[in-house]
């Protein structure tokens, strides 16, 4: 039975495994920013920057399954203290100042990201009890994406105040310190998340393995579908706007952002935490999402792009949460780190492969066309979720 402290979602346990997460997060986004300006002073072009930064998640998305499959089978704990120890490690190698060794590096983070973000996932539903389920992982959410709200901010600030080497020497100065905080957990969490190992030595039944993947195959799919629309505003908004001569980019993602952060934090209480299909909730998160680009597509006006970035906030702060609740639940415990990482590739698949068809897209039929056409995929989406039935818990 689980102590009550684990019906908590800020328990000191889950509030340590969020520290650790967000430290992990900042200090790989702060690479994503500084990296291209570190290579480029070293002369590397165009596309030997686009090869070193796409690297990172090129490898993490097509690793995930694997490593969920290596978490399952060795623990989640001690998978968890092995990736920060080889972050670290990685961390102090950037050091060497060669784009060889960038390369090298980020690919090897790539990797490591697709275990880290395993384990924790699995950590925290190990550390809180089915109720609070799904706040945790809101909450495990927030953690992961609050360093994309100031870190670009502190980069290029600090890259006109510090050196290269003192800059990587800082990062890798908290590589180090996540080992500490990591170690704090690794020791106080006891034999919690051992038992994966052993759960993943009894077999699963050919009919088990069969009902799994059905039950995986519809979130991840939607989720696949939603990162394509999501990576609409990001990678081509502010560039629609300019073309428009509009400067209201910054004020789009500032609302956008808020409502993200607000909303995974209050609204974390109304993400469904049991088997039970969220048909509802999806629905809506699904509407917004897909009504999001068709305002943007019918008007650019301050009002409607601040309808619009409400609308993709309140979808993006939710739907990755909600479906990761779900399928913690309809897929069985022994195979539950293989099936989250087919969940998360599909959703890194979708915001690789979306950039790369909205691009395509906008240059054959403007802008409004690519907007169309991501609010069709909502559209899509909506209707695949409106005929999908409860999927039942599958236990062997």
């Amino acid at each position: 039975m689980k102590s009550a402290t684990n019906e908590n979602p800020f328990s000191n346990r889950a509030i340590w495994l969020y520290a650790v997460a967000f430290v992990f997060y900042a200090t790989n986004h702060m690479l994503i920013i500084a990296l291209p300006f570190f290579s480029q002073t070293m002369g590397a072009g165009r596309s030997e920057i686009g090869i070193i930064m796409g690297s990172y998640m090129f490898v993490s998305m097509f690793l995930r399954p694997v490593a969920g499959a290596v978490v399952d089978r060795f623990g989640s704990k001690n998978i968890f203290m092995i990736a920060l120890v080889l972050n670290a490690i990685v961390l102090v190698s950037y050091t060497a100042e060669s784009l060889w060794a960038f390369a090298v590096m980020r690919a090897l983070q790539g990797a490591i990201l697709a275990f880290f973000s395993m384990t924790v996932h699995l950590l925290i539903m190990d550390l809180l009890s089915d109720k609070v389920r799904g706040q945790g992982l809101s909450l495990l959410s927030l953690a992961s994406m609050l360093p994309y709200t100031f870190v670009p901010a502190l980069v290029l600030f600090m890259k006109n105040q510090v050196t290269i080497t003192e800059m990587l020497l800082l990062f890798a100065g908290l590589g180090f310190i996540n080992i500490f905080l990591g170690i704090r957990l690794f020791l106080v969490l006891g034999n919690r998340g051992m038992n994966k190992k052993k759960k993943a030595e009894e077999p699963l039944t050919e009919e088990g393995k069969r009902k799994a993947i059905k039950a995986l195959v519809f979130p991840s799919l939607v989720m696949l579908l939603a990162s394509i629309v999501f990576c609409v505003a990001p990678t081509f908004m502010p560039l629609y706007l300019e073309s428009q001569g509009l400067d209201t980019a910054p004020l789009y993602f500032l609302v956008e952002t808020g409502v993200l952060i607000l909303i995974r934090f209050f609204g974390r209480k109304h993400i469904p935490s049991s088997a039970s299909f969220p048909k509802g909730l999806l629905i809506l998160l699904i509407v917004c999402f897909t009504l999001s680009p068709a305002l943007l597509a019918l008007s650019l006006s301050t009002p409607v792009l601040l309808a619009a970035a409400v609308c993709n906030g309140l979808a993006l702060s939710l739907l990755y949460p909600t479906l990761m609740t779900y399928i913690s639940f309809v897929v069985p415990e022994k195979v539950r780190g293989y099936s989250i990482g087919w969940f998360i590739a599909a959703a890194d698949f979708g915001t690789s492969s979306g950039a790369f068809v909205m691009g395509w897209l906008a240059d054959a039929f403007t802008y409004r066309g690519m907007l169309a056409a991501a609010a069709g995929i909502g559209a899509f989406a909506l209707l695949l979720t409106l005929l999908q039935r409860r999927q039942k818990a599958v236990t062997s």
